[in-house]
This record gives structure tokens, sequence and C-alpha cells, in this order.
């Protein structure tokens, strides 16, 4: 038998015993995994590189000392494991990130961050979780077990107060709270209090306010889930995803304002001019691109689509000048409402699919962005529906009108761009006889993807340090995008 004096001891991996000796375990953990962190920063592919950190290298490594370990007995550890993660983001990205932009990296993809969890932060909620989820089976395995929650003293109420002082008073558990929720609803209550105090440390920021709303609307983030493969299209150029993620995270993409070398507008730090200036062609790949995906999808779904389809809409009788209902003359006939058509959409009757990309952070928006991301979309929606009766017109000719208005700045789908997607993905799951979550997450993360990708390209190109950033490869693909439309998207 194995006599302990100090009484430190390991037990079916977890330490227990004094303060050092808990610390002491948890960082031979952690430079273990500070191994693979390291060679991770010296990947070339940033894309391969987040992708493998968030699943097999960050938070994970440390999630069993985390439940096991009272949280205040090792947080030295914790923070080393917190730094070699940053350094590894930092290295494999070749950009620096100040405590505010690395706060916000720490936020889940949902939040507008990159899913890279803080285990300092949620020590205390893995902890807490951990042992809430086996004190019934303590007071099974051993009758007099002590529930120790109330005691000022116990690691359970430490780990309590520690919670309780990282998240929002809506959210605070009390000792006698029944049941405690799992350490998932923990965590997303500690991730809401960070952001809420990013919104309320920059409330003066209306720019700043307006990209957290935006980033955080519903499928937003879905392109940093989407897994690299050249031969499915969706790897990044590593110059086009650096430049994705420090728009995500808010970093500067340029050193100083210059004058955009299209337009000569002014082109500020962060880059957003570069999103919706009307020359250079970058909107119009970008549009082209996207309403590619969305008819090659519709057509992998058996819809018949067509791309661009022209005589949807007839000339109305001329009386003189005008048009008999006095409105200005106009050609309806060479107006094009679809850029995808599809001949049988809901109840038997064809549907139009116009697709759009408008930016929350464009003039005049920016303030209402601020309170409410969703706002850009919306009202987009609702003038394209109503320009020129657009939407009226099309009821005439017995055509369901629908705008599917993306916002370019997160990435966030208005109303009827959700209901389409989700539509799609019933349609093409029936055929295929995959999953019709899996399916719609798939359409999600490739649309969401060439928007980011395409607004990097667009940010690149306006670069006063490089000669426009588009390759032979590239130049040849958006052309004929932009021409026939007719590609498969790559």
């Amino acid at each position: 038998i194995k006599y302990i004096e100090d009484g430190n001891f390991e037990l079916l991996g977890g330490p227990i015993g004094t303060s050092e000796y808990c610390n002491q375990h948890t960082q031979n953990r952690v430079e273990k995994a500070s191994e693979l962190l390291s060679a991770l920063g010296e990947l070339h592919d940033p894309q391969v590189a987040l992708i493998l950190l968030r699943h097999c290298a960050s938070f994970g490594k440390l999630v069993y000392s985390l439940r096991v370990v009272p949280h205040h007995k090792h947080t030295i550890a914790l923070k080393n494991f917190d730094n070699a993660v940053r350094d590894c983001v930092e290295s494999f990205l070749s950009c620096s990130t100040t405590d505010t932009e690395w706060s916000l990296a720490n936020l889940s993809t949902k939040m507008g961050g990159l899913g890279l969890r803080s285990v300092e932060n949620h020590s205390s909620a893995a902890f807490l979780s951990s042992r809430i989820a086996c004190r019934e089976l303590c007071s099974r395995l051993d009758p007099k077990y002590v529930w120790d929650i109330t005691m000022p003293t116990s690691d359970s109420h430490k780990a309590l107060t520690d919670y309780n002082n990282r998240v929002d008073p809506s959210s605070k558990i009390q000792t006698t709270s029944e049941p405690i929720p799992r350490q998932q609803t923990l965590s997303q209550a500690i991730d809401s209090q960070v952001l809420a105090t990013l919104k309320e440390d920059f409330r003066q920021n209306t720019y700043f306010l307006a990209h957290l709303n935006l980033t955080t609307a519903s499928g937003a983030g879905s392109w940093l889930h989407t897994i690299p493969s050249r031969a499915l299209g969706t790897h990044v150029d590593p110059a086009l995803y650096k430049t994705m993620i420090q728009r995500w995270l808010r970093i500067p993409v340029f050193q100083s304002e210059h004058h955009c070398p299209f337009c000569d507008e002014v082109v500020g730090r962060f880059g957003d001019h570069c999103l919706t200036c009307s020359v250079g062609g970058d909107r119009t790949k970008r549009h082209n691109l996207i309403r590619n995906k969305v008819y090659h999808f519709s057509q992998s779904a058996g819809l018949n689509p067509e791309l661009e389809r022209t005589g949807l809409l007839q000339p109305r009788p001329i009386l003189g000048s005008v048009q008999e209902s006095g409105a200005e003359r106009d050609n309806n006939a060479e107006r094009r409402p679809a850029d995808v058509y599809i001949p049988r959409w809901r109840r038997g009757t064809p549907a139009a699919f116009d697709l759009a990309v408008t930016s929350g952070l464009r003039r005049g928006m920016v303030k209402e962005s601020a309170k409410d991301g969703t706002l850009a979309v919306k009202s987009y929606e609702t003038k394209k529906r109503t320009y020129l009766d657009t939407e009226t017109l099309c009821q005439d000719e017995g055509i369901q009108f629908i705008p599917l208005i993306c916002e370019a700045n997160g990435g966030g789908w208005g109303p009827a761009a959700q209901v389409v997607w989700r539509e799609l993905a019933k349609y093409k799951s029936s055929m295929t006889g995959e999953s019709h979550s899996i399916t719609a997450t798939h359409l999600l993360q490739s649309l969401s993807l060439i928007l980011h990708k395409e607004n990097a390209r667009a940010i690149l190109r306006r670069s006063p340090h490089n000669n426009f950033y588009t390759s032979d490869v590239d130049t040849g693909i958006l052309a004929a995008s932009a021409a026939c439309g007719s590609i498969q998207d790559l």
C-alpha cells in the first residue's frame, strides 16, 4: 500500500489535493497541448488551422480538467492555455489582436466570435455543472455525502459565486435553484454577458455596435464551420481567409484611410466601403456567384430552374406616351425580376427569386443597424417588392415574386430568404435521402462562404499596397460568371 503524506494524489485522471498540486497537474496537460498549438500556428492555411483548433486543440483539450478540478485551484494553468491558444491564432493569421478583439474571438460563432472559448472564463461553469450532474450518484454511493453548495468555503459555492459574477442578474443561480442548468446553458449565459459588456463599453461607437448586431444575425457565422475542400469549392485562399477573419472580428484591414482606386471615395481602416463600392465589378461578381449557387442547388433539387429568364412581365397597352394606367412608358418585357426562375413552386405556381445584397453599414443605415441588425435586410426586402410595382406586376402574371436579401457585413438573410432556403433543402433532401437539417446547413454555409470570400476579394483589390488581388484563375471564373452565369461555383 502506497502511503501519501502530503494528501496529493490522482484519481481517475483527476488531481486531488492542494492548489499547487492541482495547478501543476493541469499545467502538465497544458504543456502537452501547447505542442499541438505551436504546430497549428505554423500552418500556412488559416482556414484549416482554425477548423482544427476549434474542434481538436482548444477548449476540448482541457474540458475534463475543468469539470473535475475546482476552478480556483488551477487558474494560472488555465491562463497559460488561453494565452497559448491566442498565440496560435495570431501565428497562423500573421495578425495581432487587441484584448477587445480577442474577447470577441472567444465568443461562439452565433455571437459573432470564432468559437474559441476561454477555459479560464468558463471554468467555474464547467466545474459547477459537473458537481450538479454527479450529485445524485454521490448520494447513492455514500449515504453521508453532503451537498455543500451552501457552504461559503466549499469549492461548489466558490464556483457558484464566480459564475454569478460573470453573468447578468437574470441568469444568476441561487443555492436553492432547481434544477440547475447544464454546462452548455451556463456557458451561453457567460458569453451573452461578455457580448453585452462589449456593447456597453462601445455604446458611443455606432459602427462597432452595428457590426456586432449584424454578425450575430441568424446564420451569419455559417461560413466559419465550412470544411475546406478544393474538390467541393469550399477552400479559401489564405490571404482571403485572413481578411475574412479580420472583418469578422472588426480588426482593421488597412493601416490608414486611403482613396478607393476605383471610385476615389475614402476607404476606412475597416474596409466597409469596399463591400458597397459600385465601381470595379465586385458587387456584380458577388451577386452572380450567389445567384449561381442558388441556381445549381435548385437544379440538384429537381426544380428545373432558369437563369435570368426574360419575358416574364408582359408590356402594358400604350395610350400615347404612357401606359393605360397613366404611368410613364417603360419596357416591362425587358425587365428580369427573376435571377432564378422556378417554373413550379408552392401551390403549383412559378416563382421569381430576386437575389440582392445590401449592407447594414452603408450610409443612412448604420444607426438603425446599431439598434437592430435585421432592419437592413427587412427594409430592402420591402423596397424590392414595391420598386416599380414589381411584386404586383408579377402577381398579375401569376408569378410569386420572392426577394432573397442578404446583409453584406454579417451575412444574415431576410425573412423571405430564410423560408426559401428551408424549402429548397426539403426538396433536395427528399431526392438525396440526406437529412434536411444537414442539407440546409450545407446550403447556408456555401452561400455564406461565397459572400465573405468575395467581400475579402473586394477589400484586397482596393488595398494601396498591392496590384489588386486577382489571379488568372479567379479572373477567368469571375468573368465567365458575370457574363453568362452558367458555371458551377468554385
